[in-house]
């Protein structure tokens, strides 16, 4: 690869400066706002894509994209300018950047406390690298000893990837090993860098291939490095301020969109696994679980049905029924909604070759092509297929009609996004881009990015005033917009269990919020009992936990279904920590609206909250609960009894499960039996929980308990709260409860007030409440409702 070797003319501007680089490329710096920069190297003819689909900070972006220069929902600060020695100095909000001209590299400071202080430097021998013929470009940084790497979306391993290299490209990553396998299902071209205690974050605006090498390559020629590099002739990387982990954090979704907020159902327990609509008597196997679940008293809120509904033998037929194995799909919705279950279908964006509607489609131009304008084929589910394009505006009219007539009017309330990596291999492959083709091996994360968001749209027409659900299983960021995701098709182990957590909380640092992993295990063996029982455990607390399966070596039709009961002797287990999920549903719920209005993350890592905790940057099977509660799954066999570190800072922890105070910055042991995880309570936390735990529609539990940890004999803290009807957009206009709840107490008396800032939702009465003081003694207690 060829270094840039120097800067040519330098052209300053009110919002940046534009330079020349060698071989008719330039260099132009943009400040997009006080905490954002754009920086662009490109060629002559500019950016080879010049539109976007990720970049949305005025919340989404038309369905062709946005133009890359679209100022629109950005306030550009005026910039001042400098020069020096064989550089020049921009700085613009909390910003400082040098370009330095010999060879060309960057040197980025920001403003932290009203001082400047170093954020990252272009690796000295050169920080920008082209390709012969220009296909590729690479960015290469110096990389300090100490320098910390987050995000990268759903990678696996630990969540400070420095020392590993990461390949951006979307694959269907069946049973892969959550602590090494790559690449992954999805496509998030963002590092978080913590570099002398600074955090920022680098988001590369690219949808081809990408390669980020956090410190894993070596040269003794350039030091110690890292580097992206990008299949693509051209870069747009955006730099995002900080200075800590939270604040980029929030930037970042600002810039590329909010998380939706689902319906409150989805945020309950939820099943599917292929083996029952796989069945010849899958009518019958999905009704006669639906009612099992409800004799047993499993806390669930919803049933996902696999893609078996619309199969013939092995092939999926997607928009399609089997009527031998669904004689009655209208009675059978009846039933479910009857017991109290919404259901979402499994969706495939790929026709089979024999498919009905594949010939009209190809004739509509529906396919992604050759190069002689032929649908490409590609091997997918026991047969040749070709992928849907929806850079094509026919057919996204398509899809959504077919999904409204075959999915939403047969009874569904929501489609499933699955099996959309679009793994496109030719070369030659053109997708219609709105008009302008686009390669599409090298935008597959685009029609990932589509599909969502048709599905999104369309349920959303069927019911305007209703909160459409999705899922997407691949995709960037921009996904997030519309609805949740996963890990994939984990494997089932306890290697697994441990190494799903990081999983997931990268992408919770990713912009992706609502998360989970497949309970017990997707594919591999049947999980023992105590291994079924801790994956439960694990999600009870994560936004997304639904039990999912496909286990053909195990057995024969629905019987090779992982179910609740498949092991009777922990059922009771299982539902106890299906119950403590019901218990701080309000919680994760509120904790979404949060997400949804400002960008935190539901669930994050303990160096999240505690980012002047040295330990709490350590590897950790936990997970913080929003900022107050502490999650310690148990992912060790045979273990009965949990040991974590609780991070310094606040008065002490409580341990949920026995009222307990424990020190904050030590390292306690507790017990955690089956069915029993541990919680920690942050001191001084007022958290509202369910006060009660029904089995039907736990989602829909009254939210009338006040958690109050008390530390010491004095002390404070706040927290709040949001509810609403759980499924219309009336929140937006005040049709909500949002309370701030603030908390004070000495040795004799405790108080806690509730203020209603916002919404016109009924405030409950002061005997609506129930009130859970650990520490409470003989102290006074007074409620107050403002």
């Amino acid at each position: 690869m060829q270094i840039f070797t120097s800067v040519g003319a330098v052209t300053p501007h009110a919002h940046g400066l534009d330079a020349t680089l060698e071989k008719g490329w330039r260099l132009r710096i943009h400040a997009m706002d006080t905490h954002l920069l754009r920086v662009v190297v490109e060629p002559e003819a500019g950016l080879p894509v010049d539109r976007t689909w990720m970049v949305a900070p005025e919340g989404d972006v038309p369905w062709e994209g946005r133009n890359r220069e679209d100022l629109a929902g950005f306030s550009p600060p005026v910039v001042t300018h400098g020069a020096r020695d064989g550089a020049t100095t921009l700085t613009a909000g909390d910003f400082r950047l040098t370009l330095h001209h010999a060879p060309v590299r960057l040197e980025v400071e920001q403003r932290v406390s009203g001082a400047w202080q170093p954020w990252f430097t272009d690796r000295g021998t050169g920080g920008f690298a082209l390709a012969e013929h220009g296909s590729r470009v690479r960015h290469f940084q110096h990389r300090p000893e100490g320098d910390r790497h987050f995000g990268l979306g759903d990678k696996t391993g630990p969540l400070d990837r420095t020392g590993r290299r990461f390949r951006l490209l979307q694959l269907d990553a069946l049973g892969y090993d959550a602590e090494a396998s790559d690449p992954l299902y999805k496509h998030v071209p963002y590092v978080l860098v913590q570099s002398g205690g600074v955090s920022g974050g680098m988001f590369y605006d690219s949808l081809a291939p990408m390669t980020f090498d956090l410190g894993n390559e070596r040269s003794n020629y350039h030091g110690i490095y890292r580097y992206v590099e990008i299949e693509e002739k051209g870069l747009d990387l955006w730099l995002i301020a900080g200075p800590d982990v939270a604040s980029v954090t929030k930037r970042f979704t600002s810039l590329v969109g909010r998380p939706a907020l689902s319906p409150r159902w989805s945020f309950g327990f939820a099943f599917t696994t292929m083996h029952h609509a796989d069945d010849p008597n899958a009518q019958d196997v999905i009704a006669n679980f639906a009612e099992r679940c409800r004799a047993e008293q499993i806390p669930i809120s919803a049933i996902h049905f696999g893609s078996g509904y619309s199969s013939k033998g092995k092939r999926r037929y997607v928009f399609t029924w089997n009527k031998d194995k669904f004689p009655d799909a209208t009675a059978l919705f009846a039933k479910l909604r009857n017991l109290g279950f919404p259901t979402v279908a499994n969706i495939k964006p790929v026709l089979i070759d024999d498919h009905p509607d594949y010939a009209s489609v190809k004739a509509a131009g529906g396919f992604i092509k050759d190069a002689a304008g032929e649908p490409v084929l590609e091997q997918f589910w026991d047969g040749m297929g070709s992928y849907l394009d929806f850079t094509n505006p026919e057919m996204i009219r398509w899809w959504q009609e077919r999904l409204k007539a075959q999915v939403l009017d047969a009874g569904f309330d929501a489609g499933w996004n699955d099996n959309n990596e679009y793994e496109v291999g030719r070369e030659d492959s053109v997708a219609t881009g709105f008009g302008t083709p686009l390669d599409a091996t090298a935008t597959r994360p685009l029609n990932a990015l589509l599909m969502t968001r048709a599905t999104y749209e369309a349920t959303l027409a069927r019911k305007p005033e209703a909160r459409p659900f999705t899922i997407s299983r691949a995709g960037p960021p921009g996904i997030q917009r519309y609805g949740e995701t996963w890990s994939g098709d984990n494997l089932t182990s306890w290697h697994t269990l441990k190494w799903n957590i990081r999983n997931g909380l990268s992408m919770a640092l990713s912009g992706m919020s609502k998360v989970g992993h497949d309970i017990g295990g997707f594919t591999g063996p049947r999980p023992n009992p105590e291994l079924l029982c801790r994956f439960v455990e694990m999600m009870a607390l994560h936004p997304r936990a639904v039990m999912n399966s496909w286990k053909p070596d195990v057995g024969e039709g629905h019987l090779a279904a992982t179910l609740p009961w498949t092991h009777p002797e922990v059922v009771p287990h299982i539902r106890a920590a299906l119950s403590l999920r019901t218990t701080f549903l309000p919680l994760m719920y509120a904790l979404a609206h949060q997400a949804h209005v400002d960008g935190s993350p539901i669930i994050r890592p303990l160096f999240h909250d505690f980012p002047d905790d040295p330990r709490a940057y350590d590897e950790h099977d936990a997970m913080m609960l929003g900022p107050d509660v502490l999650f310690s799954p148990v992912v060790i066999e045979g273990a009965r009894e949990k040991t974590q570190y609780l991070p310094a800072g606040p008065a002490g922890w409580i341990h949920y499960q026995t009222g307990k105070l424990h020190a904050a910055g030590s390292t306690v042991t507790v017990p955690a039996e089956l069915g029993a995880p541990p919680v920690f309570i942050r001191a001084g936390a007022a958290l509202v929980l369910a006060s009660a735990t029904p089995d039907v529609k736990p989602h829909d539990a009254p939210a009338r308990r006040l958690y109050l940890a008390i530390a010491g004999q004095h002390g404070s803290g706040t927290g709040a709260h949001f509810e609403d009807d759980g499924v219309s957009f009336a929140f937006n206009t005040g049709g909500a409860l949002e309370l701030g709840l603030t908390l004070a107490w000495d040795a004799d008396s405790i108080s806690v007030t509730l203020k209603r800032p916002a919404g016109n939702w009924p405030l409950p009465s002061e005997s609506d409440w129930q009130v859970d003081a650990p520490g409470l003694g003989k102290r006074r207690l007074a409620l107050k409702l403002g």
